[in-house]
């Protein structure tokens, strides 16, 4: 006999307040105006007697540190499980910063004390407490507002705008639960694309994500959260050719999330519509580990003339630069220790045929695609930017052609990865994935 599904769903607002600064472009970027609210959406998962959790939050990213004393918080108050605790961020460039990235600012720790955390936890409180026996249904198609992002200018060099014959999946994944009487309690949708429509904008936004997640919910009339995947190279698709929204004169234009954001619902919409197979999905809860390898630290005279290209930058990437070849001259002389790697936890949450996998970085499109191809559960959705945020993760063969990414890969940690840590990282992610339970 299936056991039954029980499912818990509730959201608050967590907008903050206008002069916030915004997140994901410069620490000294204000918020001005509100042009659609933030949410927290919380989906408590309970079968035989067991709970998970799954929250998207309509944020640009959570530092890793942040993720894992929340997820122990989770389990101290409602006991849920950290290790079946799964906190994902949308990846919006319009909210506040909850990240901890030097050259774009500190976590503005005074909202998450006051706005985010306490909206998280009553979420969850009144998820947990409003569960309903319900059934699952998965449904794919194609959507096609996301692009390669890694443009290949004309004296062969990496821009962030459009590359439309570079890797990106355009799957879109609509999962819809419904109570004992089919009627509609909530979705979620996967698709993997950065929340950059609006661009350097100073209004407080979900960007595109939030009119898809507001069409859906409209024409279902169940609640709806968005599930970024692999989105690492994969901006959206904004008619100026561009992939971070802007116009003449102006850093942003919101305008192009909102219209963007209409075509991904509508898309949303379709696939959601199509014929549905319904189940009482066996859930259970595996977690495991991702090693990124790391070669040794390139020599101190290379590391001293990467410095003096940066010397006294502060912002972006050329101030991570500065504070990265900085480190590492340091790191000479205060007798730090190589290592093999650096390990990351994995969370994967298996409802039935359907698996949610943690990633806290930004991947490359190309990585979860050979995942999905030998992975032992038919539909495999990775989500980036979830329990954590550990900078980009690129492919082999895009680590030569540099960029902004492939900068940032290279100096999250002392010592570079390994050129095929991306194969490591399919490897690894497959293992956890055949021990989860069918």
């Amino acid at each position: 006999m299936e056991k039954r599904l029980f499912l818990g769903v509730a959201r608050r607002i967590i907008t903050p307040v206008v002069g916030t600064p915004l997140a994901g472009y410069q620490p000294d970027w204000f918020s001005e105006a509100v042009n659609d609210d933030l949410t927290v959406t919380v989906f408590c998962f309970e079968q035989d007697g067991k709970r998970s959790l799954l929250a998207s939050c309509t944020l640009l990213s959570l530092a890793t540190s942040i993720s894992n004393e929340l997820r122990a918080s989770i389990e101290e108050k409602f006991g849920i499980p950290k290790a079946s605790v799964i906190l994902h961020t949308i990846h919006n460039h319009s909210g506040p910063n909850t990240n901890i990235s030097y050259g774009w600012g500190d976590a503005n720790r005074e909202y998450l004390n006051t706005v985010f955390i306490p909206g998280l936890m009553e979420a969850i409180e009144e998820a947990a407490a409003n569960m309903k026996s319900v059934t699952m249904a998965v449904t794919v198609g194609e959507s096609f507002v996301g692009v390669n992002r890694r443009e290949r200018t004309k004296d062969n060099t990496v821009r962030l705008g459009q590359n439309p014959w570079g890797c990106f999946d355009p799957q879109m994944t609509v999962i819809s639960f419904a109570d004992e009487e089919n009627k509609p309690v909530a979705n979620l949708v996967h698709y993997g694309c950065h929340g950059t429509a609006a661009g350097k904008n100073r209004e407080i936004s979900r960007d595109w994500a939030g009119v898809m997640i507001d069409t859906l919910e409209t024409e279902t009339g169940a609640i709806t959260a968005f599930l970024n995947g692999p989105e690492g190279d994969v901006g959206p698709r904004i008619t100026s050719g561009e992939t971070v929204g802007r116009k003449t004169g102006v850093s942003g234009n919101i305008g192009y999330a909102m219209r963007l954001g209409a075509v991904a619902g509508q898309d949303a919409v379709k696939i959601y519509n199509q014929p549905k197979y319904r189940t009482v999905p066996k859930m259970s809860v595996t977690t495991g580990e991702t090693m990124v390898p790391l070669a040794p630290r390139i020599p101190l005279e290379d590391a001293k003339k990467k410095y003096e290209e940066f010397r006294g930058e502060t912002i972006n990437i050329r101030g991570r630069s500065e504070r990265h070849y900085r480190m590492l001259i340091e790191s000479y002389a205060n007798g730090y220790e190589e290592v093999a790697g650096y390990p990351m936890e994995q969370t994967i949450l298996r409802l039935g045929d359907l698996a949610i996998v943690s990633c806290p970085y930004e991947l490359f499109s190309e990585i979860a695609l050979r995942v999905k191809k030998d992975s032992p559960v038919p539909y495999t959705l990775i989500l980036s930017n979830t329990n954590g945020q550990e900078s980009y993760y690129a492919t082999e063969t895009e680590i030569c052609r540099g960029g902004y990414e492939i900068d940032m890969f290279l100096t999250k940690y002392l010592q570079p990865p390994v050129p095929n840590a991306d194969w490591y990282y399919i490897t690894q992610t497959l293992e956890n994935l055949s021990k989860t339970e069918e």
